[in-house]
């Protein structure tokens, strides 16, 4: 069968990559790079991004003569340099940096960029960059900040892109990869097998008369694994468990029984364990910390529950695992590690190893456990809810145990204030740090909040123009907030995951959620409790994203009349004080703040 080989140098987006060239219809396939092999079944070759320089001296390579290949080659970020590179090009490392939504000038009679506008929207995520090319080779784009977005060869085997034309928010990146395989020749022969049905015997080859144990968070990802299992091997073949931590949203749990009570399905368990979580997480600030704790508890749980069942070794274990928490946690061999989802902590692993996990979802998307949802027969109300993360608002309260700042925390705010006041505006770094990933790497760095200087105006132009400026030009600052209207003056102070904390976290997450539920372009929206604290109470973030696959993901600009109103109403509830609107796009800021 003739296929794309797609090398993976550890990139967020390799998977997504492989995901698009099927959907045009060509088979793909993933190697890494030291089990890559070229075979004459292979029509064109696609390197992946990565976290790391190709000038580090451990920096992936690949053990292959790229002058006698047969077959087109494209390289996207990472691979995009690495070709320049072993092709006799220079990279630099440098402050040309780009995060986010840019603009690309294109040549419209190049390969890549056939037939398309000469400017062209693109998804970037980059340190380093092309300096100078091989020989015989030609720039194809550029952007403001650098010369060489993109290159061909002379012949147009071999093609390099800077950005990521997979990722959805490249508004032609489909038609770029659409144009690389017109070059490869290859017939758009390939259909996948129906989700569904192939999920389905798959879960029933694995399960081998076991009885399956489903830890369900409620949200659309393990909700969907069970109707599969459902279909698979029946309703009394299966332990279904809903923890409910005291990190659920509010109502969550009664809304989940509810739910499966209307479908019939009465073989499922609310495990009141509020107390133990609360107990292991006392005291606890560290944002990997608490993700590891919330995981290893979830499995002494499930252990607990499997002694009742008597079962001895004829159980299996199911996850809702979709392929973005695998990214995250560090799938490949030099992918970084974003975060640790809670379905990846070492007891998982373990279980993982010994054989036993299934995870029917993990080689999907969130967009498309959505359309599997639809063919199972599940309510839209449930399929398009907003997703929630495993462990719950206990990652969406930053936690600290100290109120003196961390010393670096401003050094850079007059150069904000410098970038700033070209768009009118003011802003202040704030003296605590959220999880970012930038050129494939986790960052941990400093948010800053941004407002309209002197009580003007500004428009979303303007904030978004700011907001990339100040995270591509600021070493330390990898989020921005904007505030409608100056914030009074606020302190860091100590705060732990407790249930005063939470209760209210759960009412303004509620009262948020009830208020911009008709709004459909919002995929997500995460509700922050910050340890800052000013005259009028505790400052919170909202962080309303539109998004297709958690990948990559852009903020929602909101209506300013809507938001106001939002804030307003949740300043009501009693300790509540400044709401900051969180507008950085993933990259550079992942969607949740831990």
């Amino acid at each position: 069968m003739n296929k794309i080989a797609i090398v993976d140098f550890g990139g967020q987006y390799t998977h997504l990559i492989a995901r698009r060239v099927r959907n045009l219809g060509v088979y793909s396939e993933i190697f890494h790079p030291e089990d890559f092999h070229f075979t004459p079944e292979i029509v064109g070759i696609i390197f992946s991004g990565g976290p790391q320089s190709v000038n580090a001296a451990d920096a992936y390579r690949i053990d292959f003569n790229l002058a006698t290949s047969p077959v087109p080659i494209l390289g996207i970020c990472y691979g995009h340099q690495l070709l320049a590179h072993m092709m006799g090009g220079t990279i630099e490392s440098g402050d040309h940096t780009e995060y986010g939504f840019t603009t690309v000038t294109c040549d419209p009679g190049s390969v890549v960029f056939c037939d398309l506008d000469a400017e062209q929207q693109v998804w970037m995520s980059h340190g380093d960059h092309v300096a100078t090319l091989p020989p015989g080779f030609r720039s194809t784009a550029h952007t403001g900040s650098i010369a060489i977005a993109a290159y061909e060869s002379a012949d147009g085997r071999f093609n390099g892109v800077q950005f990521h034309p997979e990722a959805s928010h490249s508004k032609n990146g489909i038609a770029m990869i659409d144009n690389f395989l017109k070059k490869c020749h290859v017939p758009r022969t390939w259909n996948s097998e129906h989700f569904k049905e192939q999920l389905i015997r798959d879960i029933r080859g694995k399960a081998a008369g076991k009885k399956l144990i489903l830890l369900l968070s409620g949200g659309v990802d393990s909700m969907v694994a069970l109707q599969l299992c459902i279909a698979a091997v029946g309703n009394e073949n299966i332990y279904s468990y809903h923890v409910n931590t005291g990190f659920m949203r509010k109502n969550e749990s009664a809304d989940l029984k509810e739910h499966f009570d209307r479908l019939g399905f009465d073989n499922i368990n609310i495990l009141d364990t509020e107390a133990r979580f609360l107990k292991e997480l006392a005291g606890v600030t560290d944002p990997e910390t608490k993700r590891l704790i919330i995981g290893k508890l979830f499995v002494d749980i499930a252990n607990e529950e499997l002694g009742k069942l008597n079962l001895a070794d004829n159980w299996m274990l199911v996850q809702g695992t979709i392929y973005p928490d695998t990214i995250e946690s560090g799938d490949s061999k030099k992918s970084a590690k974003i975060k640790t989802h809670h379905n990846r902590v070492g007891e998982i692993e373990k279980l993982i190893e010994a054989g036993k996990v299934i995870e029917p979802l993990i080689e999907l998307y969130k967009d498309e456990v959505r359309e599997l949802g639809r063919e199972l027969g599940l309510p839209e109300h449930l399929i398009n809810r907003h997703p929630f993360p495993g462990p719950g608002l206990a990652i969406r309260i930053i936690c600290s145990d100290t109120t003196i700042p961390a010393p670096d925390y401003d050094v850079e705010t007059s150069e904000l204030n410098h970038i700033l006041e070209h768009y009118g505006m003011q802003g202040c770094i704030l003296p605590i740090k959220s999880v970012g990933v930038q050129g494939d790497f986790r960052t941990y760095h400093h948010p800053a909040v941004i407002w309209a200087k002197g009580g003007g105006e500004v428009d979303w132009t303007q904030i978004r123009n700011a907001s990339v400026l100040a995270v591509n030009s600021l070493k330390t600052v990898n989020r921005i907030c904007f505030a409608h209207t100056q914030p009074a003056s606020f302190s860091l102070d100590k705060l732990y995951l407790e249930k005063e904390n939470l209760e209210t976290l759960r009412e303004v997450d509620a009262v948020m959620r009830r208020l911009t539920d008709g709004i459909s372009e919002i995929w997500q929206m995460p509700v922050v409790q910050l340890p800052l604290s000013g005259k009028t109470g505790r400052l919170y973030v909202i962080r309303p994203v539109c998004s297709q696959d958690a990948m990559s993901a852009d903020f929602y600009e909101m209506d300013f009349s809507v938001m106001k109103q939002i804030v307003a109403e949740a300043k009501k509830i009693s300790g509540v004080g400044c709401i900051l609107y969180d507008v950085t796009t993933k990259p550079p800021g992942t969607i949740e703040w831990e």
